[in-house]
């Protein structure tokens, strides 16, 4: 009796693999129905360079407390953000990129600053103005409902539905902790830890994006991507005020790529860049009733 049960539970392990999947594995079939079902390109999860500081870019430093005119006063009397030469050993090259970045290990992104008094300080690095992810020729604007206006953010977009970030960094041993601060489609910024950076030399930490994080609608195009507003290194109470030093190398996400596809997805573009037909103009309908 005990061997059948056994065969018995083994076989309906195998019934539940086979119609539900392994536990953790998951599918991007679309929630959109189309006239032509998704082939098998529905499911591309994989791991995209977003950023890889080889080509120097508008990037920003700001200081909490904030820096101080007067030396005096100042409360970070160091705050500098250069690119130098340099790499993780271990950082390995990508074969092939949409856009090139990853294909080259030649620089990096370094951080040094100074607070005059132990305490929660922290750095805030700001990205450059954001791009379109695929084309960075192409500017994006975001609603801004404070001013009225389209405004260029500070960003960098990641593309499909985002699983995790990671980041290589080099530390030297100082009380800090990283985070990366990312804003969804509905304006909402989320919080995500990489957690402690007090190590020595190169290592790549990671942080996994929540599934309450809103990505997706069910209206084309369904994908709504998060941006990266912001990395913060944060201090614990146990740093000392010194000088410390950080670099920064090649920023990752994993995420899912794959997006819906049908026949006249564009014709939204073309509406927009087309020209108003005569009867669409005011008064139009009356025009030779006189």
């Amino acid at each position: 009796m005990k061997i059948k049960y056994k065969v018995f539970s083994v076989t309906a392990i195998l019934i539940a693999v086979f119609f539900f999947g392994f536990p953790g594995t998951e599918t991007a079939d679309s929630k959109i129905i189309t006239n032509i079902p998704p082939d098998i390109s529905s499911k591309e999860l994989r791991a995209v360079v977003i950023e890889d500081f080889e080509t120097p870019a508008e990037w920003t430093m700001e200081s909490v407390p904030k820096k101080n005119p007067d030396p005096k006063k100042d409360p970070a009397p160091s705050l500098e953000l250069k690119y130098i030469d340099g790499g993780p050993a271990d950082l390995k090259v990508e074969r092939w990129s949409a856009d090139k970045k990853g294909m080259e290990k030649k620089k990096i992104l370094g951080l040094h600053f100074r607070f005059k008094y132990a305490g929660y300080n922290s750095v805030h690095l700001i990205p450059p103005p954001e791009v379109q992810w695929d084309d960075p020729t192409r500017k994006i604007t975001t609603y801004d409902s404070r001013t009225g206006k389209y405004v260029q953010e500070n960003a960098i977009q990641i593309p499909g539905q985002s699983r995790g970030i990671s980041l290589w960094v080099h530390g030297r041993g100082d009380d800090y902790y990283l985070e990366c601060w990312v804003k969804d489609w509905k304006g909402e910024v989320h919080i995500l830890k990489f957690g402690s950076i007090n190590f020595i030399g190169w290592k790549p930490v990671i942080a996994n994006i929540p599934p309450y994080i809103p990505q997706e609608v069910e209206t084309y195009p369904q994908t709504k991507l998060l941006k990266i507003i912001r990395f913060v290194v944060r201090a614990t109470p146990d740093a000392s005020a010194q000088d410390t030093y950080i670099f920064f190398d090649q920023v990752k996400a994993l995420t899912e790529i794959y997006e819906v596809n049908f026949d006249g997805q564009e014709l939204d573009k073309a509406f927009k860049e087309g020209t108003a037909p005569a009867s669409s103009a005011p008064g139009a309908a009356n025009k030779g009733k006189q």
